[in-house]
């Protein structure tokens, strides 16, 4: 048995730790053997207190770590691309180690909406994971690494299974399509294991489609009271508005949502105009499929009221990892959708204006298009 006495930067007293160890004799200090552990901390300084016989040591605990560096700032890889990329390990000392191993990972995690299935079902009736790739590479021969940084190179290929397909890269509320990259530095029993993990975004190859036939997909539109199937104001029901405009519903991934809208007539005052990206996932379930709309971004094309006969130009940017190609297999669907939301200050009644003559409430009228995203 030896008697350890640590102490550290903040404290005023050391600590006493009582090891059984089976390790070599650092110190010999009269009759007291003092051993300590070098992969334990980061450093250990030596001080006498003056009175007594014991060694005291101030030592830090050792800061080990794994992090892996991809060569690609964005992190976009496309099949059948090579990821590569740098391992970097970082040890206070030289450290023994049984091998470092690189494991790439793809999956679909499915969730079912509570609005559509119940609380309860969607709490224990789990969808189960649909895997998409797993490949493990060992990196690096079991052996020691120095103290210090140490960069370990790595290249796994990206490649299609045989059968299947790599979707893009996508994170939904029911849906989500990762790709991630870990990274393990295998050790011995009862030490701990050092790994790290990072995400990789996958993309499909461009498509070959002519540009004549993507513009040719506008949808032309108008949004007028007698088109709303919710109930509006009196007051707009009986003065009327109109607006029309186009859209592109078929779009590029890495362009943007175009088009156009003109107020023709409007009886009352326009608050703004908005366009909402709506997302439509489809969750496949025993013999039912879950399909929930949610909200991914919204962009506003005009605030107050819009000069009639005005043509207002429309030009919202896609978002990344919100949005992917509309895709629908037999599990699951993804599908998206353009919402053109006109928003009315409607004054309200007499009663309401004895307490605030200027009080006014928001009536919206909207109209939802389809959108066929693609990679061209």
């Amino acid at each position: 048995m030896c008697i350890f006495l640590f102490t550290s930067s903040n404290a005023v007293l050391p600590q006493l730790i009582t090891f059984v160890i089976n390790e070599s004799v650092t110190r010999f200090n009269g009759s007291m053997f003092v051993f300590y552990y070098p992969y334990l901390f980061d450093s250990v300084q030596e001080f006498w207190d003056g009175s007594s016989r014991v060694v005291y040591y101030k030592a830090e605990y050792a800061k080990m770590s794994v992090v892996i560096k991809l060569n690609r700032v964005d992190r976009v890889y496309r099949p059948p691309d090579v990821i590569g990329g740098t391992i970097i390990v970082d040890t206070p000392s030289s450290v023994s180690h049984q091998g470092v191993r690189l494991t790439a990972v793809g999956h679909i995690m499915l969730q079912l909406s509570p609005r559509q299935v119940g609380v309860f079902e969607a709490l224990y009736k789990s969808v189960k994971p649909i895997e998409l790739m797993h490949k493990v590479v060992d990196i690096q021969a079991p052996g020691k690494l120095p103290r210090g940084e140490t960069e370990i190179p790595f290249a796994i290929s990206l490649e299609t299974p045989k059968g299947g397909k790599l979707f893009e890269s996508f994170h939904g509320a029911y849906i989500n399509i990762q790709y991630l990259l870990t990274a393990e530095l295998i050790r011995g029993y009862l030490q701990k294991q050092m790994s790290s993990m990072i995400e990789f975004m996958v993309e499909e190859r461009n498509e070959q489609i002519p540009r004549g036939l993507i513009e040719s997909t506008t949808v032309n539109f108008y949004i007028t009271h007698d088109t709303q199937k919710h109930m509006i104001s009196p007051v707009l029901r009986s003065g009327g508005f109109k607006i029309t405009g186009r859209v592109v519903t078929q779009c590029s991934l890495s362009e943007y949502v175009t088009g156009e809208l003109t107020v023709e007539h409007s009886c009352v005052p326009i608050s703004s105009i908005d366009l909402q990206l709506l997302r439509v996932e489809s969750v496949a379930a025993s013999d039912r499929t879950a399909t929930e709309t949610s909200e991914i971004q919204s962009t506003q094309v005009a605030d107050g009221d819009v000069c009639r006969g005005l043509a207002v130009p429309i030009y919202m940017v896609l978002p990344r990892l919100l949005t992917c190609p509309t895709l629908a297999t037999g599990a699951f669907s993804l599908e998206f959708e353009l919402s053109i939301v006109v928003t009315f200050e409607v004054g309200l009644s007499r009663h309401a204006l004895l307490y605030d003559p200027n009080a006014t409430k928001m009536v919206s009228a909207n109209e939802t298009l389809p959108l066929r995203l693609m990679r061209i």
